[in-house]
C-alpha cells in the first residue's frame, strides 16, 4: 500500500469510527482542539496525523492507542 492508498484508508477509518460513536467533525475536532476543515481533510486522506495527533484521536475516541491500532490493521485488510 502505497502512503496516498494509506492516507485514504486511515482516512475512511476515522470517518467509519467516528461516525459509530455518533459525532460530528465538529465534536470530534473540539475534542481534540482543532477545527472540522482539518478532520475533513484527515478523513479524505489529504493528510496523515502524526503520532501526536493519532494518540489524541485514540483518546477522544476512548481507546488506547494499541487498540486503536490494532482496530486500523483490521479494518485495513477488510479493505484490501
Amino acid at each position: 500500500m502505497n502512503k496516498s492508498q494509506f492516507n485514504k484508508t486511515l482516512g475512511a477509518f476515522i470517518k467509519n469510527k467516528r461516525q459509530e460513536l455518533n459525532m460530528s467533525q465538529s465534536n470530534l475536532a473540539a475534542k481534540l482542539e482543532n477545527n472540522f476543515q482539518n478532520i475533513s481533510r484527515l478523513e479524505r486522506g489529504e493528510v496523515s496525523p502524526t503520532l501526536y495527533w493519532f494518540f489524541k484521536l485514540a483518546e477522544a475516541f476512548e481507546q488506547e492507542p494499541n487498540a486503536l491500532i490494532t482496530e486500523f490493521e483490521k479494518y485495513s485488510i477488510k479493505k484490501k
